[in-house]
């Protein structure tokens, strides 16, 4: 049998690639929260930095920004948003 070695850029591409994995899977769920809540902008954003986020700094950085942006796709979703009316005729 012969040894494995693997050297530290292959060690380093591997590792980025994981943690770009672990990124998607993060990402997809303000991915699937814009989608669904009609805010596809902050979705596709908050996917795209999640799975940067995971190959630069791993979990630490695309769990964060995965929770950001489904708070912010929560927040603004036009589902939660009520109708005030401004006029008294409206009213009734």
């Amino acid at each position: 049998m012969d040894e494995f070695r693997i050297g530290y850029r292959e060690a380093l591409i591997y590792l980025s690639v994981a943690n770009a994995v672990l990124g998607v899977l993060f990402g997809c769920f303000p991915l699937f929260t814009g989608l669904k809540l009609r805010n596809a902008r902050y979705g596709i954003i908050g996917f795209v930095g999640s799975v940067l986020g995971g190959a630069l700094a791993g979990i630490f950085l695309s769990f964060p920004v995965a929770f950001i942006f489904v708070w912010l796709i929560l927040r603004k979703s036009p589902e939660n948003s009520v109708d005030v009316p401004t006029e008294i005729s409206q009213i009734q």
